[in-house]
């Protein structure tokens, strides 16, 4: 999988001692969405196939939540509260679904800023309209190529990608994982007019 275990376990161990770890496994589809399991701290989901699920991502799960749910269950667990077993929302949590949606191609640039103390990565779209977003970078250090299992023929993702240059949501992904985060918005007038700025202009 293109991502860096241990810190796909500390933000398994983050969501689990904040606002709660939702866990949930999801049946094959009709439209041929395969059968797979998702992890979702609310600003970030992570899906993988059921059959390719890695056995340590697994064990993390069940280590902070002590189980995996069934087919058709998805629980939120938090430290010290238990599991609540939920509706699933399978709209929200589909993330292959999601990323056939998504013909917006961003880039990674080499810039990053500071935003309410959290480091963040400015991402910036291809094409004319060259419009800036930006994710935190603890996201950006989840993704690592170097994890793939090319020799079984894993491929590396697609992304950053959106359904739309002004959205909230940023998907990678390839046929065994897709990741989801949040993008962040300018808060103050001062950032506002900065991603502005960097709008219309190549960012390296």
């Amino acid at each position: 999988m293109f991502f860096k275990l241990s810190k796909l376990k500390q933000m398994l161990k983050d969501a689990h001692k904040g606002p709660g770890l939702t866990v949930g496994h999801m049946a094959e589809s009709e439209t041929g969405i395969p059968e797979g399991y998702y992890v979702s701290s609310g600003y970030w989901i992570m899906w993988f196939r059921a059959d390719g699920m890695p056995k340590e991502a697994k064990a993390a799960v069940i280590e902070l939540c002590g189980d995996l749910p069934v087919v058709g269950e998805v629980f939120l667990s938090r430290k010290g509260g238990g599991n609540q077993y939920e509706i699933e929302q399978r709209e929200v949590y589909n993330l292959p679904e999601g990323f056939m949606r998504c013909g917006c191609v961003f880039r990674v640039t080499n810039l990053l800023g500071q935003q309410d103390g959290r480091l963040v990565r400015f991402l910036q779209q291809d094409g004319r309209e060259m419009r800036v977003t930006a994710v935190s970078e603890k996201f950006m250090e989840v993704i690592d190529m170097d994890t793939m299992d090319r020799a079984d023929g894993e491929r590396e993702p697609d992304g950053p990608v959106t359904d739309h240059p002004e959205s909230k949501y940023m998907y990678w992904g390839n046929d065994r994982c897709y990741f989801m985060v949040c993008t962040r918005e300018p808060g103050t007038d001062e950032e506002k007019e900065f991603w502005e700025f960097l709008r219309g202009t190549e960012i390296p």
